[in-house]
């Protein structure tokens, strides 16, 4: 049986990346997706051809409204940031549906390479939440482009809750 690191590395999930597409892993709880993810941001980012940070946004678990949830994954987005040593702009002042959307876009703005972001516990988010989240990702998406947005996203949610 492979380990679940050999299983996502066998499956070329850097092509993604290298295509600058958005995408999303699903897997069963607990067989390795953020281990694995956190690892591959530090190999990303020492590898110097992107900036990448992982974020999870598992905290938002429970909150449907959007103009609660989008400051929580905001401020994760910042603290995960910190966490794996990525610069990031100061906190958007924008409306909830479209916080998300300028937080990436500047964010993108202020890093001299590509920027990709995984997001992961997508699972959890629920109601006007998800399709906020989901609505600011997609509005950037076609815009994507170094200094402009991510060229990357990573949506990862397990199978079961």
């Amino acid at each position: 049986m492979l380990s679940p690191y050999e299983r996502i590395v066998d499956a070329h999930i850097d092509r993604y990346i290298r295509d600058e597409l958005y995408w999303v892993l699903h897997a069963p709880r607990q067989v390795g997706k953020t281990n694995f993810l956190q690892s591959w941001i530090r190999e990303m980012n020492d590898g110097g051809e992107v900036v990448a940070c992982y974020v999870s946004v598992e905290r938002c678990q429970g909150f449907v409204e959007a103009d609660r949830s989008m400051p929580l994954i905001v401020e994760a987005v910042r603290k995960w940031a910190e966490r794996c040593g990525v610069p990031v702009p100061d906190y958007p002042k924008a409306d909830p549906g479209s916080m998300l959307n300028e937080l990436l876009s500047k964010w993108a703005a202020i890093t001299a390479k590509p920027l990709v972001v995984l997001f992961d516990e997508v699972d959890v988010l629920q109601g006007e939440t998800m399709i906020s989240f989901l609505r600011q990702l997609r509005d950037g998406f076609a815009g994507r482009g170094i200094g402009k947005f991510p060229i990357s996203i990573a949506s990862v949610m397990s199978l079961f809750k």
